[in-house]
């Protein structure tokens, strides 16, 4: 018999060991079954793994739901894993993408917030601005903005600054990195596009009027396409117009309350529902907007009655003249 050399067990041991961890993974599949990722070595936690699968499949944390395969039970970030790894089926949840945040609102005592449902709890001085949980960060998705109620002005739209939420601080008539369906004051006949009328406002600036919205009833349709760079309005199905958006930020959905009756209320189909003219615009309807630096597509005019004094437009009950411009920069 030959004799052992000593240390050989040792080693033949270690060897076993690391060919045992090297074969520990986690299989990330989809519901149907296609394995999106392997994952190896095997992390520690759920919130780990979660923080690997954003890395390899751009998914947000906050939008995965792992569930072990063969189970219906949701894990929680704070549950350990196995260190053998496991077979694993994930579930993105986009509900916080049209969820509203008012944890984060500075103005949190004032809001009264159900899930996608957002009122003035009490009256208040400043305006206030409400966002989403979680940003849109890539593809495209289609929002609906129900307006149950419009006091004054409204803004809806997408913002790339999430620490704006809160008071009057971030004003939508001039900030250069949202854009937004302006419905206009809801008493005044100004044909102003920068207060008083309904419009685009993107980057800060007022771009062509839109139709103005009721205080009651009405429904804002957004179209966002994150790989276009492109963002499409409409109010009741009907397309308003589109422009270009920058995309190497996520974009936070965004509302605005005035008074203490608004109630607004975000939805969030599936974007096949999106009314086709949206999605015409994005992709072959948008031109460049003279002086400035972002590209808008102007809807059509439904008749000759629709075109003002030139340099300028007139959509009854508003709309803009020459001193009016696109290239109206907003001072307030």
């Amino acid at each position: 018999l030959k004799r052992r050399k000593p240390g050989a067990r040792v080693v033949q041991l270690r060897v076993v060991a690391a060919a045992r961890s090297k074969m520990a993974c986690v299989t990330v599949r989809s519901l149907a079954g296609r394995v999106l990722a392997e994952v190896s070595p095997v992390p520690s936690t759920i919130e780990a793994l979660k923080c690997t699968l954003e890395k390899r499949l751009d998914i947000a944390p906050a939008l995965q739901r792992l569930v072990p395969q063969g189970s219906a039970h949701v894990l929680n970030d704070i549950d350990t894993m196995s260190p053998e790894g496991g077979d694993f089926v994930l579930i993105v949840d986009e509900t916080p993408m049209y969820m509203w945040d008012d944890e984060s609102n500075l103005h949190r005592d004032k809001l009264l917030v159900e899930g996608s449902s957002v009122k003035c709890r009490k009256r208040f001085a400043n305006h206030i601005n409400v966002l989403t949980r979680e940003p849109i960060r890539c593809g495209a998705h289609y929002f609906e903005f129900h307006m149950h109620y419009i006091g004054d002005e409204q803004w809806c739209g997408v913002v790339a600054d999430p620490m704006r939420p809160g008071p009057f601080e971030f004003k939508p008539r001039r900030n250069s990195n949202a854009w937004a369906y302006y419905a206009g004051r809801m008493r005044s006949t100004s044909e102003c596009i920068a207060d008083g009328h309904a419009a685009l406002h993107a980057r800060g600036r007022a771009v062509v009027p839109f139709k103005k919205v009721r205080p009651t009833g009405d429904v804002i349709g957004m179209l966002v396409d994150m790989t276009l760079g492109a963002i499409a309005f409409d109010l009741n199905g009907e397309l308003q117009g589109a422009c270009a958006i920058e995309t190497a930020k996520p974009l936070w959905v965004f509302t605005h309350l005035a008074t203490s009756r608004d109630h607004i209320e975000l939805k969030k189909p599936l974007v096949q529902d999106a009314p086709p003219a949206n999605v015409e615009a994005l992709t072959g309807a948008l031109i460049e907007s003279v002086g400035s630096d972002f590209m808008m597509f102007a809807r059509p005019f439904d008749s000759d009655s629709d075109i003002g004094r030139p340099g300028g437009y007139s959509d009854s009950p508003g709309g803009y003249s020459d001193s009016e411009s696109s290239s109206n920069i907003y001072d307030d």
